[in-house]
């Protein structure tokens, strides 16, 4: 049995926790599941386990609702993660399963393991791809299915960093996962070119901060792991078109924002 990943840093006050799965396969699996706490890596205690909700979606019955959540939406992050291949199978799909989690302001990280506990029982029982939704990012179901049970956390498994070009020649960097620990996701604007590994560095590190259990506010002012001194600030869709974050979002600067 799993014991949940913990959140050592917790400070109470967070968001709900959301996460969203959706595992594509060409046949329909067995009901109920059977899912085991030991293979899988179910938690063996918390609300974690609790949270998690699967739902079977057929497209021979719901055609409407595979074309609008499934095919459009995700189709090319599937080929972009994946290959054609990969995509071609997700096209092909029959049924989809979706597996969910919610939680307020979880102390611990069983709701994820729990997620992905049941996304290793689908893919072991014929789930082909897995797409994470808050993290934008495709994974095949046989990878998914060789998840070890027993696992540390990972927060580069969770949280995908993304980086684009802006109107100026700068990058623009963001996170997409942080919602599934209850925290916002992360923008910096103005990256130098020169400057985008570091700058992945610094996002990685303070995701893992923030799924750690510590909260970052708008004014608050943080120590990066690089040394350098950072401003948070409600991040705006208006401050950079390129950044495509769906939720609450702090961008980091290094000065304070203007009054």
């Amino acid at each position: 049995m799993a014991t949940p990943w913990r959140r050592d840093s917790y400070v109470v006050g967070g968001g709900a926790a959301e996460v969203a799965l959706i595992a594509l396969s060409s046949v329909k699996l067995l009901d109920p599941l059977p899912v085991s706490r030991g293979r899988h890596g179910m938690p063996d205690d918390g609300d974690g386990a609790e949270s998690v909700t699967i739902v079977a979606r057929d497209r021979a019955e719901d055609p409407a609702w595979f074309a609008d959540q499934v095919l459009a939406p995700f189709t090319e992050l599937v080929a972009n993660d994946l290959g054609p291949a990969a995509a071609a199978t997700a096209l092909a799909a029959a049924h989809a399963y979706v597996i969910e989690a919610r939680l307020d302001d979880p102390d611990d990280l069983g709701h994820v393991q729990a997620v992905w506990a049941l996304a290793k029982c689908v893919c072991e029982e014929g789930a082909a791809v897995v797409i994470d939704v808050h993290a934008a990012r495709a994974h095949l179901g046989s990878d998914v299915a060789a998840l070890a049970p027993d696992r540390s956390f990972d927060v580069m498994r969770e949280v995908t960093l993304f980086f684009d070009e802006a109107a100026d020649g700068t990058l623009a960097a963001w996170s997409l996962g942080l919602c599934k620990f209850g925290r916002p996701d992360l923008v910096m604007l103005g990256v130098s070119p020169d400057a985008a590994t570091e700058t992945a560095v610094v996002l990685r590190d303070l995701a893992a901060t923030l799924a750690d259990g510590e909260r970052i506010e708008p004014g608050d002012q943080i120590s990066a792991p690089d040394g350098r001194m950072l401003f948070a600030a409600r991040f705006e869709t208006a401050m950079s078109p390129v950044v495509a974050v769906d939720g609450p979002a702090l961008v980091l600067g290094a000065a304070p924002p203007a009054v």
